[in-house]
């Protein structure tokens, strides 16, 4: 029996531009974040749409994103973990296949994590001996679909109401063993739009934040006080915000002082 669920997962920037590892075997919940989830509204009655809220932070950079994504966990308690991981095997192949069946086969299959940890014993069998050890075993990853950059509105549309549709599926991903068959698990995030390598537009952002911090500066300084950067940190990683389907925020985090230039004596 395969049980499936769509709830909220924990993510973060991975090198394959979605989703993270799960730290936690036994709970197998992913985070998605979604620019679609709906904010309250005075305007809406209780059982009607709400307006949903896109966010006020756009960024330095606004840019197309050129990748749906879908994270995923898959987990299953059985006997011997290597067969186990057999089993996902087989289940995460079934994913790829099920997905791409949705997106006219472009859906990818980016695998995350892997953890086995031991089951809690929860009954004795004769003779108090202790029962056969059982495992949980864990994986982790994303659905990854390209998105071209000529496609419209609509195209994206219909692609993230694809993979919605092909995650709310209840068919197995593997036949079923029968009575006393392992139970899969199996839970997904929301589609996210993001860009799979903001890292492309570093050079643009360092240089629009230098001429923001010169232009503050320049404003600031006096004729006998000139201001310029001073104690710069090395910047940190690009972080994106989902804006819509069509649009994803970029901003790159500085930390540098503007101070007073020493004077020549």
């Amino acid at each position: 029996m395969e049980k499936v669920r769509l709830v909220p997962l924990l993510l973060g920037l991975l090198a394959t531009a979605c989703g993270a590892a799960v730290p936690e075997p036994s709970t197998p919940s992913l985070l998605a974040s979604s620019s679609y989830g709906g904010a309250s509204s005075a305007f809406s009655a209780p059982s009607g749409p709400s307006i949903p809220s896109h966010g006020d932070t756009r960024g330095a950079l606004v840019v197309r994103p050129d990748l749906a994504c879908v994270p995923f966990v898959l987990r299953v308690e059985l006997a011997d973990p290597k067969a186990g991981l057999d089993l996902l095997e087989k289940a995460t192949l079934a994913l790829k296949e099920r997905f791409g069946a949705s997106t006219g086969g472009a859906a990818t299959i980016a695998m995350l994590g892997a953890n086995t940890t031991a089951a809690p014993a929860y009954t004795k069998v004769k003779d108090d001996k202790p029962p056969p050890a059982h495992f949980v075993v864990t994986v982790d990853g994303a659905v990854e679909v390209p998105l071209a950059a000529e496609a419209g509105y609509w195209a994206r549309a219909k692609l993230v109401a694809g993979l919605v549709e092909a995650s709310r599926k209840e068919d197995a991903l593997v036949p079923s063993g029968g009575e006393g068959a392992p139970e899969l698990e199996v839970a997904f995030g929301a589609p996210e739009l993001k860009l799979r390598d903001p890292e492309s537009h570093r050079a643009e952002l360092v240089k629009r934040w230098v001429e923001r911090a010169r232009a503050f500066a320049r404003v600031a300084e006096s004729q006998t006080a000139p201001l310029h950067l001073v104690a710069c940190e090395p910047p940190n990683a690009i972080t994106q915000t989902p804006i819509s389907l069509e649009q994803v925020g970029l901003a790159l985090p500085v930390s540098c002082r503007i101070d007073v230039s020493s004077l020549p004596r």
